[in-house]
């Protein structure tokens, strides 16, 4: 089954699709994303991916006066959450930057009021993120967009999965196999479910890793993984919530390197001899 992401096709016999998800490690400087969004198509990724939300319609307000330290001081969880959303006017400009740079650029939502925010725009995708994945009124909303969806499955149970797909066009969506701890230690990745899953559901499935080395994205082809996502960032020294499970612009290289060899590795599953073989043995023989 192939989806189609813009110029981009996802499926059987094509290419893995790497996503680069800056999300909110821009720390609300439209100028840090442009910096993510360039290191990333240098890396060779096929889209950048950011965080969408309202944070008066998803910051409980259980947490909203909890103090944070932050690079502008002491201020509470929502001043936090208010200053790292870019406004319509800087993705405005995201999106006219990836556009003159060609890169295509996505974002996950966390409320029904960005669905319809990022509708507007000519987005590959929207991305229903594990937080949101149990929330079927909000997978509606996704579902009425009538855009491709990627939506990740961290913490949830395979009923949660049946009731999504209830909804869902299993022909547009794209399953990632993901574990919600941050970062992901090795043995919960589960690789093995990748097979499972596509199995299970019939459709495109891949991995959405918050692991911290590279070589785990090429390993997940192994597994038939159509997609890689993965958490990227300038420094990860940085400051935020997400810099640290990120990757750097060395293991991004060597990502995005590890994953195009390592599906070119996997040639065919059928045993036929090469041309170049043939030739080779005959002319062994021959001397």
């Amino acid at each position: 089954m192939i989806v189609e992401l813009n110029r981009k096709q996802v499926g059987p016999s094509q290419q893995c699709y790497l996503i680069a998800e800056i999300g909110i490690n821009h720390n609300g400087d439209i100028d840090l994303a442009k910096k993510l969004i360039l290191q990333a198509k240098e890396a060779g990724f096929d889209v950048v991916k950011f965080q969408k939300r309202v944070p008066e319609l998803c910051v409980p307000k259980s947490k909203r006066d909890e103090v944070r330290v932050t690079p502008w001081g002491k201020i509470s969880y929502f001043s936090y959450k208010e200053k790292i959303e870019f406004s319509k006017k800087e993705y405005d400009e995201i999106d006219n930057f990836c556009r003159n740079i060609g890169i295509d650029w996505a974002a996950s939502a966390w409320d029904v009021e960005s669905v319809k925010f990022l509708s507007k725009y000519d987005n590959p995708f929207i991305k229903i993120p594990s937080d949101k994945s149990k929330d079927l009124r909000f997978i509606e909303a996704v579902a009425e967009t009538e855009m491709p969806v990627i939506i990740s499955c961290g913490g949830t149970s395979i009923d949660d999965l049946e009731d999504a797909f209830k909804i869902l066009d299993k022909k547009k969506t794209i399953l990632l196999q993901c574990t919600s701890q941050y970062p992901t230690p090795t043995n919960r990745l589960n690789l093995s479910a990748i097979k499972f899953l596509e199995q299970r559901f019939k459709l495109n499935v891949g991995l959405s890793s918050h692991h911290t080395s590279p070589i785990i994205a090429a390993m997940a082809v192994a597994y038939g993984a159509k997609v890689i996502e993965v958490h990227v960032t300038l420094d990860r020294a940085m400051w935020g919530t997400d810099q640290a499970m990120s990757l750097e612009l060395r293991g991004m290289q060597l990502l995005c390197k590890n994953v195009r060899e390592f599906y070119l590795a996997l040639g065919s599953p059928e045993k036929t001899p090469y041309e170049e073989e043939v030739s080779t043995l005959s002319r062994t023989i021959k001397n």
